[in-house]
Parts: C-alpha cells; structure tokens; sequence
C-alpha cells in the first residue's frame, strides 16, 4: 500500500511540474526557508547549515522542509508520518525517530545537545528559531 501511494504522489508532483512559468521575484522568496542557521532552497532540494551544504536523503529533505515550514511548533510523530510519509495508520513511529536521529547526525554539531532539531520530551519535534 505505501509502494502505491508513493508511486502515486510521483505522478502527481511530475504531472504538477508540466507547466513551465517563469520565476518572479515573488517566488523566488517562497522556494526558501530560513530559520536561524538552517536554509532550505526547496527548488534544489539543497539544505544549508550555517552556510555548509548538508547531503540529505529525499525523505530526509521531506521531514525538515516540514518541520521548518511551522519553526517553533511542535510537530508529533503521528501528524509527520501522516503528512511526510502519507501514512493513515500510526502502526510504528519509530521511523520517524531514525530519520529525525539521522537528520540531527547531519545537521547538529552536537547530537547529545540540539540546537536546531529539538525533541519536545512525550510530544514531538520542532525546528529551533533561535
């Protein structure tokens, strides 16, 4: 089930990219996403730490262009599963959590103490504003 909706969320976002507009200024400004030390250029799928380009998977990318879109809110495992994976069942969050520990490897100086990426204890995530 999850192969199929994946497949089908491609077919969306190619068929969604057919159209070819010119990019305004407008625009421009809407494909980033600056919080504190943390850049996202969402037409690239690049992610910048304190000006260092990060290497990030794709799902990844998925997981903090979510979480840095609403900086400060807690997000809870569930709503990211749902919204980043497209998951309708809350059968294992651990996923999130090894993403989310693999995303903090990348982009954390210190794993053991974030300040980017921080865990709200019981909660959820959320992405630091500084």
């Amino acid at each position: 089930m999850a192969r199929v909706k994946a497949n089908l969320r491609k077919v969306e976002a190619v068929s969604s990219n057919k159209i070819v507009e010119q990019p305004s200024e407008e625009k421009k400004k809407e494909s980033k996403i600056v919080v504190g030390d943390l850049e996202l250029d969402l037409d690239k799928f690049e992610v910048k730490v304190r000006g260092e380009v990060i290497d990030l998977t794709l799902r990844e990318f998925e997981v903090l262009k979510f979480l840095a879109s609403q900086p400060e809110q807690v997000v809870t495992r569930e709503t990211l599963l749902e919204k980043v994976w497209g998951y309708e069942y809350y059968g294992d969050i651990r996923t999130v959590d090894v993403t989310v520990r693999r995303i903090r490897e990348k982009i954390e100086q210190d794993t053991s103490i974030p300040r980017i990426l921080i865990t709200k204890r019981g909660v959820g995530y959320y992405i630091a504003s500084k």
